[in-house]
């Protein structure tokens, strides 16, 4: 009876002591002010503790912001990832392995405004069907200002997702060098630095309530 409770207590101080500093440590590289939730799976824990490297580790963070990117509902679900026993003790730890992650998160239609305002371009984004965005706003074009709409795809490229436009609507006609330069303003990268891990596959969908980002690594790292 004795030895099972030691073995339980033990088996819980392995779990939140892991979560605990897997926690700070997402915390320390995003810069959120709370620490994010941390829960990790499979049993025993323990025996996950003694050898340094967890089965399944599951990490939710509200909000994760970079300059003027802002990320929302990040859920990251990681595979194998290396903390030594001795930094489970020491209660800290300077970087953190992983063998495999999905990572996934929101880019609200008023985060993705927030950010196209702050790099010069005040327009305003909603979904349009058929996986387009619908891009709206008065561009400075020639010298004049010009109300535009267009219609436009999302792919991820290189880090970021590029939006590209594939149909201009304006009240006026546009001319070649007119519709050359608003295709140019229309054109835009968003960064995915928020994201948790440096990872190699990104996929992003639109939805009603933003861009669905989702992300697949593998032998990615968390920390310096």
């Amino acid at each position: 009876m004795g030895t099972a409770l030691l073995l339980g207590a033990a088996e819980w101080l392995a779990r939140v002591g892991a979560e605990s500093v897997l926690a700070r440590a997402v915390q320390e590289r995003t810069g959120v002010l709370e620490p994010p939730e941390v829960e990790v799976h499979g049993s025993p824990v323990l025996l996950q503790a003694l050898r340094g490297r967890y089965d399944d580790v599951e990490v939710d963070v509200d909000t994760l912001s970079s300059g003027p990117v802002r990320l929302r509902d990040v859920h990251a679900e990681l595979s194998g990832v290396y903390l030594s026993f001795h930094d489970l003790l020491d209660g800290n730890t300077d970087r953190i392995y992983v063998e495999r992650s999905a990572e996934q998160a929101l880019l609200t239609y008023d985060d993705l405004d927030r950010y196209l305002r702050f790099t010069g371009r005040p327009l305003d984004a909603e979904p349009a069907g058929d996986g387009q965005l619908r891009l709206t706003g008065t561009v400075d074009v020639l010298g004049g200002a010009r109300p535009v709409s267009a219609l436009a795809r999302v792919a991820a490229e290189e880090g970021a997702l590029l939006v590209r436009p594939e149909e201009l609507s304006t009240p006026v006609p546009l001319d070649g060098v007119e519709e050359a330069l608003l295709t140019q303003r229309f054109t835009f990268p968003v960064p995915l630095d928020p994201l948790l891990f440096e990872d190699r596959g990104v996929d992003v969908t639109v939805q009603p309530d933003g861009l669905a980002i989702r992300t697949a690594g593998s032998g990615v790292v968390l920390g310096s």
